[in-house]
């Protein structure tokens, strides 16, 4: 069976925690490729103030290297909203033959009853959970609770079929979008961060606007 690795977000921006999470993603289900998706315009949250092709840049700097992983901007070229059921529906057209594989976080698990056709999501191939701070699997929402007993399945190649899910034996990583963002805002170095620092923060796009100045006459 032919499978693909699918592993969207806002990459807002990406950072060596999405790296790592690819990477054991990859590992973990022994996929030839993983897809990073940066979205394009988010149904569920205000659109965000660096672009879709700014961010998709920087995922593809990143990624340059890194065995498997690959870049797709079919989010980023879409107009209007970005939903992923219309996204899985579109790579299962392109590869007729192949399971998808499709990664999300755990707080997004929690909120997939929100999602546009959530149910049908679970069918659209084998989910892969990762874990995140401040989310605990065994207190989900009785909606997903159910799913998670009846579809559970353990995070091996030998299990991906379609409809099962997933938890993904990665550790919490400390790295996250928000505490980069954080440091940018104070001026403060992203090195350690990301492999992309240098044209993040030559992009000056996530960082706080100058106080104005107050002159005595």
């Amino acid at each position: 069976m032919q499978t693909l690795g699918i592993f969207g977000g806002s990459f807002d921006p990406i950072h060596y925690g999405h790296l790592t999470l690819a990477r054991i993603f990859r590992d973990t289900f022994a996929l030839n490729e993983v897809k990073l998706i940066p979205t394009g315009l988010p149904p569920h949250r205000p659109a965000l103030p660096v672009s879709p092709q700014q961010r998709a840049d920087w995922v593809r700097a990143a990624i340059a290297g890194q065995a498997g992983l690959t870049l797709d901007e079919r989010e980023v070229r879409r107009e209007g909203y970005c939903y992923t059921i219309d996204t899985l529906a579109e790579l299962q057209r392109e590869h007729p033959d192949t399971l998808l594989v499709w990664l999300i976080g755990a707080d997004s698990l929690a909120n997939l009853p929100g999602w546009r056709r959530w149910q049908d999501l679970l069918d659209a191939g084998h989910l892969v959970v990762a874990a995140r701070p401040g989310v605990d699997l065994e207190h989900v929402a009785p909606p997903i609770a159910a799913e998670l007993q009846k579809r559970l399945a353990i995070a091996s190649p030998e299990a991906l079929s379609h409809g099962k899910i997933s938890v993904l034996p990665a550790p919490l990583l400390p790295v996250s979008s928000t505490e980069l963002r954080a440091r940018l805002a104070r001026g403060q170095d992203i090195g350690s961060l990301t492999p992309v620092a240098a044209a993040i923060t030559a992009s000056g796009l996530y960082q706080a606007p100058p106080a104005c100045g107050h002159h005595k006459d």
